[in-house]
């Protein structure tokens, strides 16, 4: 593998290969920022594959191994300094990363790699972003002011382009899809082929987050509900330790057994996984994403705007917020659902298509915009 700034030809051309720099929230086990980032790096491998790709991760040497690609530590900022030098395009790859609801300070880390960049004259391009919600006063401003100079936006919902207008932003913003969407699955139906039929299985995904007093208990009991049901319980923890931590409160409050994945799986694995399930109740967006994937109809718990915009698109019901969610909405969504559950499920077979074609749009962009001219570093 090259190492950062090594020039590498194009085969059969004398000139610099492109390199992209991209940035996110990688390398802090949360699979589903994972499965974007292994999704963007088979779409340029197919699509654009003379482009040199260096990563921005928490823990730099897994994310190098993992996918063969170069990756430079988030702490360690005279190599993101070096990074960004050396990028004819810096690339925001997916995630909901610029927003101030979790942190201000990640969100200031990002706007600075943005601000370096352009400052640095490179071009910079956000890969189907979900985007805020930005709440502070002066976090909207720095958003407003930097983003307007991101030379291509592309965005995986309409609220997130909403949001951005609302705040000011003028660039063109192009709505495509989540990049987990291109993953090269196998190429079958997951949801038939992996489907025990003789045994009925859920799979649960939380996160932690305010208020849980309230509803760790509320969906404790809806699991116990579908026990007597005849439903098994297993808890897909998205992101480590964290998620564990939390499907373990619940299942302590269970009266019935539950199991629980405390492997790591790939993003590919645990979308398998997930084809195995008859549904899915899903606060963490990507188990809602791999869901759809999979072809299995789902139940979501909003935690913030993005859950309840990716519910409403492909059409499954959302029980509620989770700071406000009661037993009886949690209890009359769950049995509206198994009674028209064949209706779901049909309605995300449709979505899964049309969200892949959306999402491809991503890289196709990229390229057209990548390629316009020939500017080397």
């Amino acid at each position: 593998m090259a190492g950062l700034g090594e020039e590498i030809m194009f085969s059969g051309k004398d000139r610099p290969m492109k390199r992209v720099f991209i940035f996110g929230y990688y390398g802090f086990h949360n699979i589903g920022d994972e499965a974007i980032l292994e999704a963007i790096v088979e779409e340029f491998r197919e699509i654009l594959p003379d482009v040199n790709i260096t990563v921005l991760s928490y823990n730099a040497s897994e994310t190098s191994n993992r996918y063969q690609i170069a990756a430079v530590s988030r702490n360690r900022f005279w190599e993101v300094i070096k990074s960004i030098k050396n990028a004819n395009l810096v690339m925001s790859g997916g995630g909901s990363i610029l927003q101030d609801v979790t942190s201000s300070r990640s969100l200031m880390y990002y706007l600075g790699i943005i601000f370096l960049a352009k400052l640095m004259g490179k071009k910079v391009a956000f890969y189907g972003n979900g985007f805020g919600p930005i709440l502070r006063p002066s976090n909207q401003w720095l958003v407003k002011h930097i983003i307007n100079y991101v030379d291509l936006i592309t965005v995986r919902d309409v609220e997130s382009r909403e949001v951005m207008q609302q705040l000011g932003i003028k660039q063109p913003i192009h709505v495509t899809a989540d990049a987990a969407f291109m993953l090269k699955t196998l190429n079958m139906d997951l949801s038939e082929s992996h489907r025990d039929l003789h045994s009925r299985k859920v799979a649960i995904s939380v996160r932690q987050w305010k208020n849980k007093e309230q509803y760790v208990p509320i969906l404790a009991a809806c699991a116990d509900e579908l026990v007597q049901k005849g439903y098994e319980i297993f808890m897909i923890p998205m992101q480590t330790p964290s998620d564990r931590i939390i499907s373990e409160e619940i299942i302590l409050q269970m009266q019935s057994p539950a199991k629980i994945i405390n492997s790591k799986p790939t993003p590919k694995e645990m979308i398998g996984l997930i084809a195995g399930m008859d549904f899915v109740i899903g606060m963490r967006l990507h188990s809602l994403i791999f869901s759809t994937i999979a072809c299995v109809p789902m139940i979501g718990l909003a935690y913030e705007t993005k859950i309840t915009s990716f519910l409403k698109m492909v059409e499954q019901p959302c029980a509620g917020n989770v700071e406000t969610l009661t037993l009886d909405d949690m209890m009359m969504t769950t049995s509206e659902f198994l009674e028209n559950m064949d209706n779901y499920r049909a309605k995300i077979s449709h979505y899964n298509h049309e969200l892949k074609m959306k999402s491809a749009k991503n890289t196709l962009l990229i390229k057209s915009f990548l390629m316009e001219g020939d500017s080397s570093v």
